[in-house]
């Protein structure tokens, strides 16, 4: 295809863009392409005609809309032969040719309207702003009720926005505002409210209903109300309207409580009281007097003065009493009422054990008095000289006694023993004494009416015994094998403590059973002490010998005198000893043992054998478990 702007001539195109200003008409042919000789046949015309673009259009602002308002729909005037066309953008978008504007949110929106042509050209786009006003949320309101005849205020609103404007209403729809109402205090009502801002109002009203309370009439009491004197009042008591609530008060000015009052019964005389009822909105009605009358009916009843007695004794309480008809009841205080002989009488005695109160009732016709008198009592002391103690022979001993329970402090002591013992300061409480024997101290306490208040003369004793002298016993003199432990076997006390003049070391040196390895003959002293610390001492020589083996003496003589009196078998390092036996000259078996250091005492079936020559044999187990036999003979001589 070939393009021309003219019928003949000139120069042809392969494209061609038509000017848009005028009305043009152009020529277009068709020409072979060059493999077939390029030819060109003959142009056709084609006429493009050019339509004006429509101007802008005149719109129309609406005014301003209130939130949720029903809007219009836009408008603007087109051309004579023209369309109008509404559009949310200023270029783009589909148009419509009627539009109406949301108003469901608040603000300012704009939209455009534009002409179009019977040639569908369309021209420019006008904007059209739509104003949207906020328009406020219903007022809030509180259902009021007012109490019958009160003084009541205009009513108000909650939630009103600033700048807007409260409307009031007798109807809920329709009608003209009103002003701003105050309700009747005589009937309940129903008001309506909604706010206008910027000539938007809430919607929709509000409703305020209104209740008026009737006032309660006067609670129901008793009165007056008669108590004794300090009786144990109950709280008052008044009747209420079904759903009502009492207040009470004290008197016409005083705060209203709804706790009910418990009337003071320690003072004489009538009191007033006042109770009134509220009902559950808080509307309360006129207050009601009840009248308290507290009387004794000229009831009275006195005691003596105080008085002072001595720790023992006893005395008698008068009460006087204003009616012979009046009846008693007695109690104590600090003491047990056992202290009083009989509670129920006019005149009782009393022997209290420390100082006391007694109380005395005297009741009449359902009513009471009390007086009270305080008994003091001068105490008897009580004397401690101590617990029982144990001393050691030749000690000194202090004496620690103890005083208590008294009233003041002239108190005379004195210590005496059985039998008589010297003491540093028998008239003191604390005092050293020196017993040769178990004695009895006894300690006395005396008081005297001058000085004290009372005579009184107390004692108490205590004993001192004399432990028994410590028999500390280390053992007899023994013997040991060379470089073998050898245990040392005390007695005769509680505690023990084994020493070495020669430093030897010893092991477990402060139990019963010590233990040492010795080389050399050495001297072992034993000290012994009971549970007080009395002390004994004993010693013990151990001759060391070569083991292992047994040591036998070759003569002995049981003759009673404590020395040598009987024939051993004295095992040195031996671990056990199997037998031990001694034979007459005719071959009879006088002794047989098998135990540590057990011996013959020279008899035979319990006689005494004659003096003479005997047979001995031994045989045991030494440390090494190596057997050991070794047999001789000892001369028995008496």
């Amino acid at each position: 295809m070939v393009w021309y702007t003219v019928a003949t001539g000139g120069v042809g195109t392969s494209t061609l863009i038509p000017n848009t200003t005028i009305t043009t008409t152009y020529y277009v042919s068709q020409q072979t392409d060059a493999t077939s000789g390029g030819c060109e046949g003959p142009r056709t015309a084609l006429t493009i005609t050019i339509t004006p673009t429509p101007t802008a259009p005149v719109v129309n602002t609406p005014a301003p809309y209130c939130e949720n308002e029903l809007a219009a729909p836009l408008s603007a005037t087109a051309t004579t032969g023209n369309s109008i066309l509404y559009y949310t953008t200023a270029t783009g978008g589909t148009g419509v040719a009627i539009f109406t504007p949301a108003t469901t949110a608040a603000g300012t929106f704009t939209y455009y309207a534009g002409q179009l042509t019977a040639n569908n050209c369309e021209g420019p786009r006008t904007a059209i702003v739509v104003t949207v006003k906020l328009r406020p949320a219903p007022p809030t309101t509180t259902a009021q009720t007012f109490c019958e005849g009160t003084i009541v205020s205009p009513l108000t609103a909650g939630g009103i926005v600033t700048g807007a404007n409260v409307l009031w209403y007798a109807t809920l729809t329709g009608g003209s505002a009103i002003p701003t109402p105050t309700p009747s205090n005589t009937g309940s009502s129903t008001y309506y409210v909604s706010q206008i801002l910027s000539g938007c109002e809430s919607t929709p009203r509000t409703a305020l209903i209104t209740t008026i309370t009737p006032t309660p009439v006067k609670p129901t009491v008793i009165s007056p109300v008669k108590l004794c004197p300090n009786e144990v009042a109950l709280p008052l008591t008044a009747t209420a309207s079904a759903g009502n609530t009492l207040l009470w008060y004290t008197s016409l000015t005083s705060t209203s409580s709804t706790t009910a009052p418990v009337p003071v019964t320690t003072a004489l005389g009538s009191f007033n009281f006042y109770v009134s009822q509220t009902t559950s909105n808080g509307c309360e009605g006129p207050k009601e007097l009840i009248v308290v009358t507290v009387s004794n009916n000229s009831l009275f009843v006195s005691l003596p003065a105080d008085t002072t007695i001595c720790e023992g004794m006893k005395i008698k309480l008068l009460a006087t009493v204003s009616s012979p008809l009046a009846t008693f009841e007695w109690r104590a205080v600090g003491v047990p009422a056992s202290t009083i002989d009989s509670v129920l009488v006019q005149n009782p005695s009393v022997s209290p054990v420390d100082s006391a109160q007694y109380i005395v009732r005297a009741t009449l016709n359902g009513c009471y008095v009390e007086d009270a008198i305080s008994v003091n009592v001068i105490w008897k002391p009580i004397i401690d000289a101590g617990k029982n103690i144990p001393i050691c022979l030749n000690d000194s001993v202090l004496l620690v006694g103890s005083v208590s329970h008294i009233s003041n402090s002239n108190v005379a002591f004195l210590w005496t023993s059985i039998p008589a013992d010297s003491l540093n300061t028998p008239k003191d409480l604390q005092t050293y004494a020196h017993p040769l024997k178990k004695t009895l101290y006894i300690l006395t306490a005396t008081t005297d009416s001058i000085n004290y208040g009372c005579n009184f003369s107390v004692s108490d004793s205590m004993i001192v015994a004399i432990q028994p002298i410590i028999k500390a016993y280390a053992g007899r003199d023994t013997i040991a094998a060379k470089g073998v432990s050898h245990q040392l076997r005390g007695t005769g006390g509680l505690n023990y403590e084994w020493s070495s003049p020669s430093g030897i070391n010893i092991t477990d040196a402060n139990s019963q059973n010590a233990y040492v390895n010795l080389t050399n003959d050495a001297n072992f002293y034993l000290r012994v002490t009971d549970a007080i610390g009395c002390e004994g001492f004993d010693s013990i020589f151990v001759k060391v010998y070569n083991g292992n083996t047994y040591y036998v003496p070759n003569s002995f003589t049981p003759n009673g005198d404590g020395l040598n009196d009987l024939f051993r078998a004295i095992p040195v390092g031996m671990s056990n000893t199997v037998f031990f036996r001694i034979f007459n000259r005719y071959g009879e078996l006088m002794f047989e043992t098998n135990q540590y250091l057990k011996g013959w005492d020279g008899t035979y079936k319990g006689k005494p054998q004659p003096n003479g020559v005997y047979v001995w044999i031994v045989s045991g187990t030494d440390r090494d478990k190596k057997k050991v036999s070794m047999q001789g003979t000892v001369m028995l001589v008496r």
